[in-house]
């Protein structure tokens, strides 16, 4: 397997919110708009403890168009420039919904990126009744799917892809029997942790006591970590917001943890490394880190978001996803001859992605979209940390 030397990332001391009105705002891209605007509607987190994630997502979205106004934009034969409007929904679901009703009737936004399962479900019941729109929807839920929207896609790909590779990598290959539960404890957290038991189970493991805890209302966990290390597991399943996982697995280490570590896929390794010690992370699955990629974009885009965002913390899925979803999108305009019919968009999605331009490329570019609305890539890996801070990827089959 394919390795970088790039374990060695160092913990940076502060995150930069530099960019973060520029993120949210509506200024153009560079494009001379004399066919008219396209509006991208966002709506996520810009304040409370999301508003890193939410700033990551709009990072990704913000950098699609500036690179497709610098392209040009034709539609119909007329030329567009690509603009965003974000607005604010602090990670609640109702206010989610609100914001892509104005987005759509005040914004004229025919699609409305939306980066969380509870606001993607809540506009899910009114994007094809009370106005017609696109959800592009960034969450690892597979229920978001299965809801039979035919007005939503799913940009990440569901967390049931991790279990297979997870299982395999610490039962078959290492030989782990017993598996401690000590993820956060949000809506999230207790479907990871549904499957993962049933599936560690069905291959002959033993699930140990839940340790589950909320993440972003707990601070002291200490005696949730004990309790899971009383039960002396082999591997444990981890995972929320970055910080917070990243903390957990180091008070672990602290209290003479030397297993494995199945990191859900909400947290990313190389924001883990600002929170600990890398070695830390050691011996641990996860998502693969997106310089570790060798797509054609890649390394443009690791560039540009250092230069344009911030170089104090490192380019995530949330931004390189989202990246490559806004160019889907807007091909799948120029394909459908509009950028105001949702229908005729989404359609044409599936065509569209063998015609974005290689710049987009960047984490696993879809190869297909299937008629659920799910954006399947047959290159998209996961990452093993192993026991010298290496990374070693395996094949994800996104179901």
């Amino acid at each position: 397997m394919s390795q970088k030397s790039r374990s060695t990332l160092r913990p940076l001391i502060a995150l930069s919110t530099v960019s973060l009105l520029a993120l949210t705002s509506c200024g153009n891209g560079g494009g001379d708009g004399e066919g008219g605007t396209i509006t991208i509607g966002v709506t996520g987190p810009q304040s409370g403890g999301g508003a890193l994630y939410g700033e990551n997502v709009e990072a990704g979205i913000r950098l699609a168009i500036d690179e497709l106004n610098e392209q040009g934009v034709t539609i119909d034969g007329e030329e567009y420039t690509v603009e965003m409007r974000a607005l604010d929904d602090e990670y609640q679901p109702n206010a989610a919904a609100t914001n892509a009703q104005r987005l759509v009737e005040q914004d004229d936004a025919s699609v409305v990126f939306i980066p969380h399962a509870g606001g993607i479900h809540a506009a899910q019941e009114i994007n094809t009744s009370r106005s017609d729109f696109l959800i592009g929807a960034y969450s690892s839920d597979r229920r978001i799917i299965e809801r039979d929207n035919e007005l939503t896609f799913m940009i990440s790909p569901p967390f049931v892809s991790y279990s297979e590779p997870f299982i395999r990598i610490f039962q078959e290959e290492q030989g782990a029997e017993r598996l401690g539960l000590l993820a956060t404890a949000s809506e999230y957290g207790q479907q990871w942790t549904t499957m993962i038991t049933q599936d560690w189970e069905d291959a002959g493991g033993e699930v140990l006591s839940n340790n589950n805890f909320d993440y972003g209302a707990v601070s002291d966990f200490a005696s949730s970590v004990a309790r899971t290390l009383s039960d002396d597991p082999d591997v444990i399943l981890v995972g929320g917001p970055s910080q917070t996982t990243a903390l957990v697995i180091e008070e672990a280490r602290d209290q003479g943890y030397e297993g494995g570590f199945m990191i859900m896929d909400q947290a990313k390794f190389e924001e883990l490394e600002l929170f600990t010690d890398p070695e830390n992370l050691n011996n641990s699955a996860g998502v693969k880190p997106v310089a570790e990629f060798d797509d054609p974009g890649t390394d443009s885009l690791v560039e540009r978001f250092a230069e344009d965002i911030t170089e104090e913390r490192p380019i995530t899925a949330e931004t390189s996803l989202n990246f490559q979803a806004v160019a889907l999108v807007v091909k799948a305009m120029e394909i459908a001859g509009t950028h105001e019919d949702p229908a005729a968009i989404r359609e044409a999605m599936p065509e569209a992605a063998a015609e974005v331009d290689d710049v987009f490329r960047v984490s696993g570019f879809p190869d297909e979209v299937t008629d659920e609305g799910l954006l399947i890539s047959d290159s998209l890996e996961g990452a093993y940390r192993d026991s010298e801070g290496n990374y070693e990827y395996f094949p994800m089959d996104i179901e």
